[in-house]
């Protein structure tokens, strides 16, 4: 009694849809790798988490993300000091959105700069522009979720 009480409760709190995949041998293969490394009970939930990440991705590029958090990682030399001037500005001017950020000195005499922003999809791509014209700097990279 108490077994098929449980088995409703699960039913109920999560009703999944099973659906079919084909994999080629090499894809398979690397989703088990994967699924190996990261440490997902299933192949299930590899694909689960990979779906909602590609369709949060699909979204945001879409024009439909709306509000989102990024991180915007920054790599320039640390010689160059006039590229964490001009980064300290916007930060400033960017107030509204930088919410914090982290400054890291790597090897081979190269800084890393990490924005955390959060607001409109537009502004953020906007200060992400700002950024990729500061001369000296040599990447640029970001990642955005939607809130």
């Amino acid at each position: 009694m108490l077994i098929v009480f449980l088995l409703k409760v699960i039913m109920e709190v999560e009703a999944l849809t099973v659906i079919s995949i084909s994999l080629d041998p090499f894809l398979l293969k690397k989703l088990d790798q994967l699924i190996e490394e990261r440490g997902y009970s299933s192949r299930s939930e590899a694909v689960r988490d990979a779906v909602r990440s590609f369709l949060s991705e699909y979204e945001i590029r879409k024009g439909e993300g709306g509000r989102v958090i990024s991180t915007i990682i920054i790599m320039w030399e640390y010689e160059k000091r006039e590229v964490d001037e001009q980064l300290a500005k916007l930060r400033h001017e960017y107030d509204d959105l930088v919410t914090g950020n982290m400054h890291i000195h790597l090897a081979k005499g190269h800084c890393l700069e990490i924005f955390i922003a959060e607001g409109e999809l537009e502004n953020i791509y906007r200060l992400i522009g700002k950024v990729r014209a500061i001369k000296g700097v040599h990447q640029v990279k970001y990642t955005s979720i939607q809130v």
